[in-house]
């Protein structure tokens, strides 16, 4: 008998062990569900699915992460204006009295992603340009007027091109070289101008340093030698040959090219030559 009641009461004490570690589990679950709980409730309205705030306005009123350029000019450009920036290519009549507004909706603009862009603007007798830094949500005003803050630069040689000045080749003025396949050859010589029709006038015309090697002839209209000279531009058609021989001034008189003669064999211009058995080398 005592026995049974010993057994009996290691039992009982074993359940009530039992009992209470399973209280203790449960009673952990339900604090940690009710942490739960209240962490994820609004403790006002009892609403247990938290909506986060909406994302702030983007008050870019040209578009995320754009900004704008607007382009004028206070003096007439002769020719229609062209500008070119990024992919895009605009046009502008407009001269203003006064600096517009950056937003007015008259001026020539561009709305583009922040960034850096090369701009390109041209007329008839006038090219300039610029590099521009577009900002995000600020507008920004550029005045070509005169090339303001840009740059000429170097601009491609191809057409003809009228010497306007002698220099130090007497009755020179007048003539005309057209520049196509990376040569400029002589196609009108003045009476008495030691350059002969079909004369290599220019070649290794280098876009980059803006050089180019330039044909000098001495007294008697022979012995030609090429001279580095850089190339002075004022607008994209106009321009000074700057090397040993002077600053000879030139002006582009058309973009087109005509009949050339490159002439390959030795010429000679008695009319030029003082010394009548000299002969005229043409670069070969």
């Amino acid at each position: 008998m005592f026995q049974v009641l010993l057994k009996l009461n290691i039992f009982t004490f074993t359940m009530k062990k039992g009992f209470n570690k399973i209280s203790s589990v449960i009673t952990g679950l339900l604090l940690t569900l009710l942490a739960v709980y209240i962490s994820s409730c609004d403790s006002k309205t009892g609403i247990t699915n938290y909506n986060p705030p909406p994302p702030p306005i983007d008050t870019n009123v040209y578009g995320t992460g754009n900004g704008k350029i607007t382009f004028f000019r206070t003096e007439q450009i002769t020719g229609l204006v062209v500008i070119r920036v990024s992919n895009y290519q605009l046009t502008d009549s407009i001269v203003w009295q006064v600096t517009p507004d950056c937003d007015t909706n008259v001026a020539v603009s561009k709305i583009l992603k922040a960034g850096s862009y090369s701009v390109s603007i041209e007329g008839a007798v006038f090219l300039c340009n610029y590099n521009v830094t577009v900002e995000e949500k600020k507008c920004k005003l550029l005045n070509y007027t005169n090339c303001n803050n840009g740059y000429v630069g170097c601009y491609t040689l191809n057409g003809t091109w009228l010497r306007t000045a002698d220099g130090p080749c007497p009755n020179c003025a007048g003539l005309k070289i057209q520049f196509t396949d990376g040569v400029g050859e002589v196609v009108y010589t003045p009476q008495g101008c030691r350059f002969p029709l079909g004369d290599i006038k220019w070649k290794d015309f280098n876009l980059s340093d803006c050089t180019v090697n330039d044909v000098a002839r001495d007294q008697y209209g022979g012995s030609p030698e090429y001279q580095l000279a850089n190339l002075i531009f004022y607008n994209k058609d106009s321009l000074s040959i700057n090397g040993p021989s002077r600053v000879i001034p030139y002006s582009r008189t058309a973009n087109t090219n005509v009949k050339t003669h490159k002439k390959q064999n030795t010429v000679v211009m008695p009319d030029v030559v003082t010394d009548k058995s000299a002969k005229l080398q043409v670069e070969r």
